[in-house]
């Protein structure tokens, strides 16, 4: 034997694996026995359960607020927000964080033309030299980085004002203070409480939320499955196809009845009834053999009963073939 088929059978076959699709993964549960399939069932009805609860927790985590208030820094409100959990994507989309900021006017000043004025300047650091010109800027041209909102109508004594805004993840400084509806840069000296809150973890967490939710709709289609085939292995009584077509089909079990009279002739009006058989003795009739070979009966629907040479009906259900012959039924 030379070298290279001592190699060739010293090399093991190496087989592919082959991925389970669909059908054949049904195959696989035709085959599987009740207890194979009460622990398949188990375990998809504690998947369903299992992701239920992570897309209520992600959905929890999506809803919950992040509460923050503001201290006064002189005639003004400030806070560091810090780093704001969000997608890094400049401008307006759907990704922005969420913030409502409440500021209850607690001192508003007496002038009619005060107002509340609310910043959110996009910068990492609050006490930045070029804070107050981001400031300036937002107050002459707002911008997704660097917002500002003003109330429509002079504040007066514990009046709650809502602010809405919708911003970018990083770094978030708030401002908030009174100024002139004429001026926004002239500040006015009073007094505010704000209360806020913001939603940093809406997006990601809604992701996994809806993701959870998923797996845990395929899983109670699995539980389903799993569960028809365990109701058709522990319930066997369930009717054949063949029995529920002799059921519909009410096929005869027996010869038909006869039909004879049901009683002696009656008298006519003048006298006894007359005879309706004949005028003499019956004539003798030899009877006629009965036939060995069964009949074929039709029914509704197409279908045939056998009837056997003794009178009896075979409970096979029959059909007709093309060629004329009559073959038993298979559902």
């Amino acid at each position: 034997m030379s070298d290279e088929e001592n190699v060739a059978e010293a090399e093991p076959e190496t087989t592919e694996s082959v991925p389970i699709l669909d059908e054949d993964r049904d195959e696989i549960m035709k085959d599987m026995t009740l207890e194979q399939r009460q622990e398949a069932l188990k375990r998809s009805r504690w998947n369903v359960f299992l992701y239920l609860g992570l897309a209520a927790l992600m959905f929890g985590f999506a809803l919950f607020p992040f509460p923050f208030t503001a201290e006064p820094v002189g005639n003004s409100y400030e806070q560091d927000l810090g780093f704001v959990w969000g997608a890094p994507l400049d401008g307006e989309d759907f990704t922005d964080v969420p913030i409502e900021i409440e500021v209850t006017a607690t001192n508003p000043p007496a002038n009619p033309d005060a107002r509340i004025a609310v910043y959110l300047i996009n910068s990492d650091d609050c006490t930045a030299n070029d804070i107050l010109e981001l400031k300036r800027d937002a107050r002459t041209d707002p911008s997704h980085d660097n917002q500002f909102q003003m109330s429509n109508k002079a504040p007066i004594v514990d009046e709650v004002v809502t602010f809405e805004f919708n911003v970018d993840g990083g770094g978030q400084c708030l401002f908030a203070e009174y100024v002139d509806k004429d001026d926004s840069s002239d500040i006015l000296i009073g007094g505010m409480d704000i209360d806020g809150s913001m939603w940093p973890n809406q997006i990601w967490a809604g992701i996994f939320a809806i993701l959870f939710l998923g797996l845990s709709g395929f899983a109670f289609i699995g539980a389903q499955k799993h569960g028809a085939g365990v109701k058709a292995l522990t319930e066997p009584s369930k009717k054949s196809t063949e029995e529920e077509v002799l059921e519909q089909t009410a096929g005869p079990t027996g010869p038909p009845p006869s039909k004879g009279p049901s009683g002696p002739p009656q008298a006519g009006p003048s006298g006894p009834p007359e005879a309706s058989g004949p005028a003499g003795p019956p004539e003798p009739q030899t009877p006629e053999p009965a036939s060995a070979e069964p009949t074929f009966e039709p029914a509704e629907n197409g279908y045939f009963f056998r009837k056997m040479p003794d009178g009896s009906y075979d409970q096979t259900v029959y059909v007709q073939a093309e060629d004329g012959s009559y073959v038993p039924y298979e559902g």
